[in-house]
């Protein structure tokens, strides 16, 4: 889906990637739109697995909230497969079971985000008067935002926007030591 966009996907050319025939794809789930939307059950049960591999090893709160913040960017530093993505957000959009999906992620995300900052107010590397749950939303935001901005103006690397972005806004932050 990333490689070609959701236009180009077919499910001949998504059996041929499996090593299957699109009837067997057929028959396991019936049409496209249910294909789709497995593939979406699948990245929202992994978004918490790799929210905590993301944090693990992590020596701070905040350094495991920077971590969260920038899960996922890795995969997107081409801005083909980041297009593309964007253009599959637009089709679970448009639909109501996949926008539940999208919109169940997005709360696994931010619930991750929110007990993150939480615990970074706590331990003081946070100050100001944001609350955890908005500092979630704002960081989760921001991402979004960094990755349909530099799909359209793609100058540099993806990855290394994200980092500078998202550091500047927890350094605006950081409780002053």
């Amino acid at each position: 889906m990333y490689e070609l966009g959701p236009a180009a996907f077919t499910l001949e050319r998504a059996a041929a990637r499996a090593g299957v025939s699109a009837a067997t794809l057929i028959k396991r789930f019936g049409s496209k739109k249910e294909l789709f939307l497995a593939l979406n059950r699948r990245w929202v049960a992994s978004i918490a697995p790799e929210l905590a591999a993301a944090c693990a090893g992590k020596d701070s709160p905040l350094a495991r909230l920077r971590a969260a913040a920038l899960c996922g960017f890795d995969d997107l530093d081409s801005p083909a497969n980041t297009a593309n993505q964007l253009a599959t957000l637009a089709l679970d959009l448009q639909d109501e079971q996949m926008r539940e999906l999208l919109a169940a992620g997005w709360r696994i995300a931010l619930g991750h985000l929110t007990e993150l900052a939480s615990e970074a107010i706590a331990a003081g590397e946070l100050a100001g008067d944001l609350s955890a749950e908005q500092i979630a939303r704002v960081l989760h935001a921001a991402a979004e935002g960094i990755r349909l901005t530099w799909c359209v103006l793609p100058e540099g690397s993806l990855v290394a926007r994200a980092e500078s972005d998202i550091d500047a806004i927890l350094r605006s932050w950081a409780a002053q030591r």
